[in-house]
């Protein structure tokens, strides 16, 4: 039995996905970066996502996001799906565009967490050896896109996108301000962000420097063959987390919720298994619950970002 996912209204998460393979089917050409983008704005819109901040490199994407109405999997589904038909078509191809189980969801629990995970992606090109400065990645990324900013993406032109298609003409998106600096304006968070993606740019650099590396720069990486891959091997078995938080207590509380949530699922799912459909779930449930109409515990207003302990 796979675990199950809770899905909670008004949660903050970094969402990741990785293409087949990892060949770099996300190579970011300007039409690729196009597609990218009006889909992500189009699903966002659709199922009322809130963006925060979002790298696109050759083979893998991280979002990072707040889903007020626990409305994930379908924004998921909209958005990997228009992608992947779209590329796919794009390059010629018929196979899987997405890694099976290379999906990953991880809850943010703090605001230095959400500050913490949005730094990471947004200086991924220069952890990667791309460039030497995210702002000189080229394709689809918010680093040079301020808190509150609304920015209109063109449907692209040809291939799946024909004359005949029912899709909007554009789609607009607003980069939302992080959850938990509300008593920052929007420009402060932006220099707050900027601050920190520049020290941690630094400290990437020196890295680099000391092991002798250079970085591979925009034109190598727009030459790359879509259908090649890296050649270091993938890790594989690695743990694939849930939540992330450097605070101590407010993670083992995380977790806490965590293990009680899989183990009432669980105990719910074998009675609801054994013919028993008043079986109760809890509260976060989302498969049972849309797809076969399962009873759920509500979920407690608090629980999305629940205050750190005293």
């Amino acid at each position: 039995m796979s675990q199950p996912r809770q899905i909670v209204p008004g949660a903050t998460l970094m969402v990741s996905r990785r293409t087949a393979e990892r060949r770099f089917l996300l190579r970011p050409d300007a039409y690729v970066t196009q597609v990218f983008l009006y889909c992500l704005a189009y699903a966002a819109t659709e199922f009322n996502i809130l963006l925060h901040g979002l790298i696109v490199l050759d083979n893998h994407y991280h979002l990072l996001l707040t889903d007020p109405d626990g409305e994930l999997p379908l924004f998921m589904e909209r958005f990997d799906g228009l992608l992947a038909r779209a590329l796919n078509a794009y390059w010629g191809r018929w196979e899987s565009f997405f890694a099976p189980g290379s999906y990953s969801a991880v809850r943010l629990e703090t605001p230095e967490d959400r500050l913490s995970k949005l730094v990471y992606v947004l200086v991924n090109p220069v952890a990667a050896g791309l460039t030497d400065h995210a702002r000189r990645w080229t394709g689809a990324t918010s680093v040079r896109w301020g808190f509150g900013e609304t920015r209109t993406f063109v449907r692209p032109d040809g291939v799946f996108f024909g004359a005949a298609s029912k899709l909007p003409v554009d789609a607009s998106l607003t980069l939302a301000s992080l959850p938990g600096f509300e008593d920052r304006t929007e420009k402060q968070s932006d220099a707050l962000v900027r601050e920190r993606v520049i020290a941690r740019e630094t400290e990437l650099r020196a890295e680099h420097r000391a092991e002798g590396k250079s970085y591979l720069g925009m034109a190598a990486v727009l030459r790359c063959d879509p259908e090649d891959r890296p050649r270091t091997r993938e890790p594989r078995r690695r743990i694939n987390p849930r939540i992330a938080c450097k605070q101590t207590d407010v993670r083992v509380e995380a977790v806490a919720r965590w293990t009680s949530f899989v183990r009432m699922y669980r105990a719910a799912w074998a009675r609801w298994r054994d013919g028993d459909h008043a079986a109760v779930f809890p509260e976060g449930t989302w498969l049972m619950r849309v797809r076969h109409g399962a009873a759920c515990l509500p979920v407690p207003a608090s629980s999305a970002h629940p205050p750190p302990p005293s």
